[in-house]
Formats: structure tokens, C-alpha cells, sequence
């Protein structure tokens, strides 16, 4: 590879992690600003797929669900765990929950109800993913060594498979469930990344690894009151709406973290083939 090739692989790899910095930013300033023109707060950060802040909250998810799945970890492990959380922003995105009340009352928001049919989006996205997984395997297959291993694969062909199956047979089921249940995940798997992460780079400083996963535990403490709220209050309240945007800074958090660890590094990815072949740009 010549410099010239190496340097646009790297301003690629850098842009692309700047840009899960960035898109989390487009998200709380768009739920900031509506709550200062409506001048109210709503309970979470999910209510705001309701209002004017509607196209940055479903743009900025779906975005953020590309980026890591085109993004390829550490090591086979930690490259599924970010196909899989991929997937699910996107189904967080596509899936709104019910329309709570908004800043003029106790009532439910009215919406219209094609918003609230998520249907149309989420086969839209198993079709797709069944695209882009199947091609996946067959650049795999063509390009030769190193290759993913069958686990990154596996791990969002599956997940894609689960949704597609969902849809067909309990597509009720997914409209009212499939957000809070995706959002979870979506953290569970995240928090996976992080200690992942953390593993893999004790060998190069314990320092880095310390730091991953004491992110990884204040993200999971967050994840698990949040859930214990939302399944013990009756309503949601603005305990919520902090501890949600604490997640995503969590997230932001541990992003940026990494991207300084990584930020001059070529090949950040052992190879994961036999000895004496060489590894792959990040």
C-alpha cells in the first residue's frame, strides 16, 4: 500500500469515528432545542421521536447503527458486538414507543398512524441487512485471507433473521415491544464492546483497560436504574430523561476515549488467521 493509499485508508478510519463523537451532539441538541422552544422537558429521550426533533433523533440513530456495523473491532468478538448493537440503533430508531403526553397536557401526543405502524422501516432493514450480510460473505469468501471468522457473521445474520421472524409471526408484538426491548440490548451489547475493549488492550496498557471498564460498569449501573424505573414508576419521569442522556454520554465517552487510544494507529486489528499473515487495516 502506498502512503497516499495509507493515508486515505486512515482519514477514512478517523472520520468514521468521529462521526459516532458527532452524531450523539446532532441528537441532544435537537432534544434540547425543542424543549427550549416548547419550553418543557419531556420523560425520555424515546418521547422525542414525536417532535420536531423527530428527524434528528431516527437520522442520528440510524447513522450511529451504520457506522458500527461497517466498523470492525478489535477482534472477532468485539466486531460482532458492534454488528449486533448496529442493528439495534436502527431498530430504536425505526420503532417509536407510544406517544406519551406532550407539553400541553396530560393526554397522549395525536400522531398520524403511519408514524406509529413501524412495519414499512424495520422490513425495509431486514431486507437490507439480508443484502448487506450476504454480500459481506461473498467479499469474504473472494478476497481471501485474513477473513472474518464465522462468529461476526453468525451474530448479525442471526439478529437480522430474529427481526425477519418477529415480523412475520408476531409483527403486533414488535410495534409495541421491539423499542424498549431493542434499547436495552442495544446498551447490553454496548457495554460488551466496552469490556471487550478492555481486554484486549491490557496487554498494551493496563491504564486503558482500567478505563474501559469502569466505563463499561457505570454504563451497566445506568442501564439497570433506568430499567428498574421505567418497570416501578408509572410514568416516566425526568430522572429518565437524565439517566438516558447519561448513556448516551457513557457511550460518547468511551467512544472518544478510544479514538485517542487509536488515533495513530495503522493496524489496529491482530491478525486473526495463522501466524505470519499480515493483518488488516481497522
Amino acid at each position: 500500500m502506498s502512503d497516499v493509499e495509507r493515508r486515505a485508508v486512515r482519514s477514512t478510519y478517523r472520520s468514521l469515528r468521529l462521526a459516532v463523537v458527532v452524531l450523539p451532539a446532532l441528537l441532544v441538541t435537537a432534544v434540547v432545542s425543542e424543549s427550549v422552544r416548547a419550553g418543557c422537558w419531556l420523560d425520555s429521550l424515546s418521547a422525542y421521536y414525536w417532535t420536531g426533533a423527530h428527524d434528528a433523533f431516527v437520522g442520528a440513530l440510524c447513522a450511529v447503527g451504520a457506522v458500527l456495523v461497517v466498523y470492525t473491532g478489535a477482534d472477532d468478538v468485539e466486531d460482532a458486538l458492534l454488528d449486533v448493537a448496529g442493528l439495534l440503533a436502527f431498530v430504536v430508531a425505526l420503532t417509536p414507543t407510544e406517544p406519551g403526553p406532550g407539553c400541553d397536557g396530560p393526554a397522549p401526543v395525536e400522531v398520524p398512524a403511519m408514524l406509529a405502524d413501524a412495519r414499512t422501516g424495520l422490513t425495509a432493514l431486514v431486507v437490507a441487512g439480508a443484502i448487506g450480510w450476504t454480500l459481506r460473505a461473498v467479499v469474504a469468501a473472494r478476497s481471501g485471507p485474513p477473513r472474518r471468522s464465522w462468529v461476526v457473521g453468525a451474530a448479525g445474520g442471526a439478529a437480522v433473521a430474529v427481526l425477519a421472524v418477529a415480523l412475520l409471526v408476531a409483527p403486533g408484538t414488535v410495534i409495541d415491544r421491539a423499542h424498549d426491548v431493542a434499547a436495552v440490548l442495544l446498551f447490553v451489547a454496548v457495554v460488551g464492546v466496552m469490556l471487550r475493549h478492555a481486554s484486549t488492550s491490557r496487554t498494551a496498557s493496563a491504564r486503558w483497560a482500567l478505563a474501559y471498564a469502569l466505563l463499561a460498569t457505570a454504563t451497566l449501573v445506568t442501564l439497570a436504574v433506568v430499567v428498574v424505573l421505567r418497570a416501578t414508576v408509572p410514568t416516566w419521569t425526568q430522572s429518565v430523561l437524565v439517566l438516558e442522556t447519561g448513556l448516551v454520554a457513557l457511550f460518547a465517552g468511551y467512544w472518544v476515549l478510544q479514538t485517542v487510544e487509536l488515533w495513530g494507529v495503522d493496524v489496529a486489528r491482530p491478525a486473526p488467521t495463522r501466524p505470519g499473515v499480515p493483518g488488516q487495516m481497522p
